[in-house]
């Protein structure tokens, strides 16, 4: 879709002040099966105490002062989360509006997985597209993958899951500083593969609630796979994430060889999943320069990666006013998303 008169305003993140080295991991003998390609980022992990939707009020909090935005002007709130953010049966978007001061803005809640954050961005600008009383919307973003339930080091094949929040504004207007107008955003779904993330297991009661208490999403993986091979995903993850990336493309008028395209930015998954699938699927529109993988900083931040590398590509990437940054993602569903977006200062 193209949305060319729309801005991302203020892409923020905040992380909880412990980092655990995954080497420190590793020799506390919390890791087992190590994917080695994840390499030795500083996992970010939130301790506790107090709800993870803290992390987006605080990136929120960000975000707002950075853009020069009244939280008043805040007409949309997009909260996105994986996990448990605090507390049962609780609207952690209401929460988060209530402690930025956005307290005109309608919030809602939305859960698909990692992409969340771009189907939020999707949201928002449909909507203010066709209500022109929306001044600006918010994109949050936060989880923290805390034990006993959640086993950040071996819940998931490649990766590890870091904690973190993250926010950004759409809006009508640049801000004076860190600021996108957003060109194109493309997304493509294959429902069929939700069984993944549950094959060989009965339904239950509420979350976390197997024998052990704990999450494991390797176990359903492996199952499925063993069931209807790697073939099936894989052609279906390939042509999937193509397109979306060929949709954002067109829309936006461009082929992906333009010298204006600085960066592409990528999921914070393993190393090993950036050579595999990520380079030699986006290589061929892009060239391989400026593909970014940044897993061997953060390790991964589930639904904090998108807002994460749209912030990092704006503080360390030197871009430039006309610049384009290409954010590439996927999330568990599956959905697979490319965003198109140009720097404005």
């Amino acid at each position: 879709m193209l949305f060319d008169s729309l801005y991302l305003n203020g892409c923020t993140v905040s992380y909880p002040g412990t980092r655990v080295p995954v080497a420190e991991a590793l020799a506390q003998g919390l890791v087992r099966d190590f994917d080695e390609t994840i390499g030795n980022p500083e996992v970010p992990v939130f301790e506790g105490g107090a709800p993870a939707a803290d992390l987006a009020v605080e990136a929120l909090k960000g975000a707002l002062k950075a853009s020069g935005t009244d939280p008043s002007d805040v007409g949309l709130l997009l909260h996105c989360s994986w996990w448990h953010q605090g507390f049962d049966i609780w609207s952690a978007a209401h929460y988060v509006a209530h402690r930025t001061g956005a307290l005109g803005s309608l919030p809602m809640n939305l859960s698909q997985g990692c992409n969340a954050p771009m189907a939020a961005l999707e949201l928002a600008g449909r909507a203010m597209l066709a209500d022109p009383s929306i001044n600006s919307a918010a994109v949050t973003a936060s989880d923290a993958m805390l034990a006993p339930q959640v086993d950040r080091w071996n819940l998931n094949y490649g990766c590890v899951h870091g904690d973190a929040g993250t926010a950004m504004l759409v809006s009508r207007e640049p801000a004076e500083r860190n600021s996108y107008r957003i060109v194109s955003l493309a997304s493509s779904a294959a429902p069929e593969l939700e069984e993944m993330n549950r094959s060989g297991y009965e339904p239950t009661p509420g979350p976390a609630m197997r024998a052990g208490g704990t999450v494991d999403l390797k176990a359903a993986k492996k199952d499925y796979l063993t069931q209807y091979g790697i073939e099936g995903f894989t052609g279906r993850s390939r042509e999937s994430l193509t397109a979306c990336v060929r949709e954002a493309l067109a829309d936006a008028g461009l082929t992906g060889a333009e010298d204006r395209i600085r960066v592409v930015a990528l999921p914070r998954l393993s190393g090993k999943i950036f050579e595999t699938v990520y380079r030699p699927l986006l290589a061929p529109f892009f060239g391989e320069e400026k593909l970014l993988w940044q897993g061997g900083e953060t390790a991964h931040l589930g639904v904090a990666d998108v807002g994460a590398n749209i912030a990092d590509s704006y503080e360390r990437q030197g871009l430039r006013p006309g610049d384009l940054c290409v954010v590439v993602n996927a999330g568990g569903g599956y959905t697979w998303s490319c965003l198109v977006l140009e720097l404005v200062c």
